[in-house]
């Protein structure tokens, strides 16, 4: 909901400004984006969709979670072979440590009334909708929930964030034209210049929207869905039969759909009005589309604009090795893991 949303925004901007603190004090001559920021993504992730606090993890701690996450999404797809050493094997070890961390946290909540922190994470809400239904909580079942909303709210925004970071070091003239947005909304550095972010704000910056839109346009994190077939239908001359797997790909639909002209141009002024995914239903589908679209995509978009916004007011950076070339395993990232030597912003458009 947009109120559960206005009380994430300060949590993601003060872990979006201490990351990119960090990365001007102790970058040194090269930094490397993609396992950094998805190391901020699995902070926010842990402390807005599960509720841990900064306190409950320690450096060594997060760096465990991290790193067995990383097995278990390596093994996502691995063979049906449970012996040691095979890809199943040691994701389903990563996934234990990754749930037991999870139960401790869900006991936590269980113990007490009120959540830490201010707000109601996604996690708690969860519990609470379970309860207020007559349900009885499932501890197996809260932690199979809780691993997939670290996975959709970490993988997927690490590789958007990542993108981003891509598109504007490639074109300058955008990230240009984010900063003259939000110099005229009062949010770039400068004398008395500074806002605080809220919901109302980061719904002023059309522009900043336009350039995330355009970004999963062209380098959508997740490269497409399965679904089944509910009833036989014929598509394309193709006939699909009722029960059938079915899979269909973000990348292959943004890539054929006659709505976008060039469309290997990075070019987020496609977006502004009118909205072209408003005008054809399935021809922008970055979070999928009908029913079983993405439930975080409203908590994607907020998350990546605050990151935008900052990362444009407080950085200036250069991509050391130019365009990357990006790869599927299953989340969309860059080969290289984008080397990029980042400098403070000087405050001068």
């Amino acid at each position: 909901s947009r109120d559960a949303l206005q009380h994430y925004v300060p949590v993601i901007q003060e872990e979006v400004n201490a990351c990119l603190a960090q990365w001007l004090d102790t970058a040194g001559p090269c930094l490397l984006v993609y396992p950094e920021v998805k190391r901020l993504m699995f902070r926010i992730a842990m402390r807005i969709l599960l509720g841990f606090q900064p306190r409950q993890a320690s450096p060594d701690g997060e760096q465990q979670l991290v790193e067995a996450f990383e097995e278990m999404i390596r093994n996502l797809f691995s063979l049906p072979i449970d012996v040691p050493f095979s890809g199943l094997y040691r994701g389903l070890r990563a996934r234990n440590i990754i749930h037991a961390k999870i139960e401790e946290n869900i006991r936590a909540k269980m113990a007490r009334k009120e959540p830490e922190g201010g707000y109601k994470d996604a996690l708690q809400l969860l519990m609470e909708h379970t309860q207020s239904n007559g349900e009885q909580l499932n501890m197996q079942e809260l932690k199979e929930s809780a691993t997939e909303l670290l996975f959709g709210g970490h993988e997927t925004t690490a590789s958007a964030a990542t993108s981003l970071i891509a598109f504007l070091g490639l074109h300058h003239d955008v990230l240009q034209k984010v900063r003259k947005e939000l110099q005229v909304k009062g949010l770039l550095c400068g004398p008395n210049q500074e806002k605080q972010l809220d919901m109302e704000v980061l719904e002023q910056l059309k522009y900043t929207g336009c350039v995330i839109k355009e970004t999963l346009r062209l380098s959508p994190p997740v490269p497409g869905g399965f679904r089944i077939a509910l009833k036989t239908l014929e598509l394309n001359g193709y006939q699909i039969p009722k029960g059938w797997n079915v899979i269909y790909s973000i990348c292959d639909t943004h890539d054929v759909a006659d709505l976008f002209t060039n469309k290997d141009e990075f070019n987020p002024d496609r977006f502004m009005s009118p909205s072209p995914e408003d005008s054809s239903r399935f021809s922008f589908i970055p979070f999928g589309g009908g029913l079983r679209s993405c439930v975080g995509k409203e908590f994607a978009k907020v998350l990546l604009k605050i990151f935008t916004v900052e990362l444009a007011r407080s950085c200036d950076w250069q991509l050391l090795n130019g365009p990357p070339t990006m790869k599927t395993g299953p989340i969309v990232y860059p080969v290289d893991n984008l080397p990029t030597k980042f400098i403070g912003f000087s405050g001068q458009i």
